[in-house]
């Protein structure tokens, strides 16, 4: 049985083959990591590379867009993290720096999943050998189990934008959290506050943006992570409505996404009396509507469902 799997398509194993080429002439040791290698084991397509270099990614960063004809962006001056963006967007390579071994720099990364490294040489235009993978946490077994496990118990602390990525990938992946790992994650779950806006919106909208967003928003809120995001919504816990609601404001809210991702075709609704959607007005041409980009990242699909959870949250 074949054992090899693409990165990301052939356009990418072209890609790497080409970036191996020229920090393989500068000398330098590098590893494709990250979500990049756990969706070729997944056999999922990916448009972000990740490429852990032994070294200064920083400096290093636009000579190697200057050889592949893109962009350099530093991402992170203090933590030496860049970006290249190729000039038709097609792919972003984010180049991390590190030091000693490629291990101890899987150890400083967040789940089990992602901290699977695989060196980047000229084998690589062939596609990802499963065999030769760099996998100290034991990431492909949890791949297998459909798990998201926090490497240490300290990933949260390091980086708490974490807490919200480990919901939103496992909603991406179909995954369910390990058990231990939504322990660390309440009793972090206030950290989330430290985090900049810009990275809690991008997490969120993402996960918002997923089919069955309802129920992971239930789960944000059982892991003490909604109301730590939105503080707003934490009055609308125990506040009653007039006698024709059944929940309060809260749930009313959660539960209101889900109603609209029924609207939206997204899936079923437990509250939908026989064939409702019969005589609700739906097309290509709506369907097109709900799904055309009106920010980065972002569709009037999903900044429905945020309407939806926000709608009361005046009471």
């Amino acid at each position: 049985m074949n054992n090899t799997e693409r990165v990301a398509g052939p356009g990418a194993s072209h890609l790497l083959a080409d970036i191996s080429r020229f920090l393989t002439g500068k000398g330098i040791a590098a590893y494709v990591v990250g979500g990049c290698v756990r969706d070729a084991l997944q056999h999922r397509a990916t448009a972000d590379i990740d490429i852990a270099v032994n070294g200064d990614a920083v400096p290093l960063a636009p000579l190697l867009a200057r050889y592949l004809g893109a962009t350099p962006v530093t991402l992170d001056a203090e933590n030496r993290i860049s970006r290249i963006v190729l000039p038709d967007h097609t792919w972003e390579i984010d180049l991390t720096s590190f030091s000693g071994s490629i291990e101890e720099d899987l150890a400083r990364r967040d789940f089990t999943i992602d901290a699977i490294a695989y060196p980047l040489d000229e084998t690589i235009e062939a596609g990802i050998d499963a065999a030769r993978c760099i996998d100290p946490f034991h990431g492909r077994d949890d791949l297998r189990r459909g798990i998201v496990r926090a490497v240490s118990d300290t990933v949260f602390t390091e980086d708490p934008a974490r807490l919200l990525r480990a919901v939103r990938i496992a909603a991406e992946l179909g995954f369910s959290i390990d058990p231990e790992t939504e322990d660390l994650i309440r009793r972090d779950s206030r950290c989330i506050e430290m985090v900049a806006g810009e990275r809690t919106r991008e997490e969120f909208l993402r996960l918002l943006a997923r089919p069955g967003a309802g129920e992971r928003l239930f789960q944000l809120d059982n892991l003490g992570l909604l109301t730590a995001l939105i503080p707003e919504l934490a009055p609308a816990r125990g506040t009653d409505q007039p006698v024709i609601h059944v929940w309060d404001v809260l749930e009313h809210s959660i539960r209101t996404v889900t109603a609209v991702e029924f609207v939206l075709h997204e899936g079923s609704w437990d509250h939908a009396p026989g064939d409702v959607l019969s005589v609700v007005p739906w097309s290509g041409e709506l369907r097109e509507h709900f799904d055309e980009p009106v920010s980065h990242g972002s569709t009037r699909r999903t900044l429905l469902k945020l309407a939806a959870l926000l709608h009361d949250i005046g009471k």
